[in-house]
C-alpha cells in the first residue's frame, strides 16, 4: 500500500507540476494578447485620426476646385467683356471712317466722347486683365510647387 501511496503522490506532483507548466505558459500567452489588444487599439485610433485628417484634406482640396472653377469663370466673364470691347473698337472705326468720309463737326464731338469712353473701358479692362493674369499665377505656382512637394507624378 505504501508504495500504490507513493505512485498516488508521484501522479499527484507531476499533475501539480504539469498545471503549473500550463499556468506558466498561458501567463505569457495572455501577456501577448493583451500587448496586441492594446496594439490593436492604438492601431485603430490611428486609422481613425489619419481618416478624419484624409477628409479634411479631401475638403480642402474641395475648396481649392471650387477657387479653381471660380477662377475660369472669371476668365469666361473677362473674355467676353474683352470680346464686347474689341467689337466696340471695330464699330468706333468704322464711325471714325465715316466721319472722316462724311461727317460734320457736331459728330467729331460725339465721336471724341465715345473714344474717351472707349479708353476709360480699355483702361478698365486692362487692371481686371492684370488682376486676372495675378491670380492665375498666384494659384498655378502655389499647386505647382504643392504637387511638386508631395512629389506626385
Amino acid at each position: 500500500m505504501l508504495k500504490s501511496v507513493s505512485i498516488t503522490i508521484a501522479l499527484l506532483a507531476s499533475l501539480l507540476f504539469i498545471d503549473k507548466l500550463q499556468a506558466d505558459d498561458h501567463t505569457g500567452m495572455k501577456k501577448e494578447h493583451a500587448t496586441a489588444h492594446r496594439q490593436h487599439d492604438q492601431w485603430a485610433a490611428e486609422h481613425a485620426k489619419w481618416r478624419a485628417e484624409h477628409m479634411r484634406a479631401l475638403a480642402m482640396l474641395a475648396k481649392l476646385q471650387a477657387h479653381i472653377y471660380e477662377h475660369e469663370a472669371e476668365l469666361i466673364e473677362h473674355d467676353e467683356e474683352i470680346r464686347a470691347h474689341e467689337d466696340h473698337a471695330v464699330h468706333h472705326g468704322e464711325e471714325i471712317a465715316a466721319h472722316e468720309h462724311e461727317g460734320d463737326a457736331s459728330d467729331h464731338k460725339h465721336l471724341e466722347q465715345e473714344h474717351k469712353d472707349f479708353n476709360t473701358k480699355h483702361k478698365a479692362l486692362a487692371k481686371k486683365h492684370d488682376d486676372v493674369k495675378s491670380d492665375h499665377q498666384q494659384l498655378h505656382s502655389l499647386l505647382k510647387a504643392l504637387f511638386e512637394k508631395a512629389n506626385l507624378k
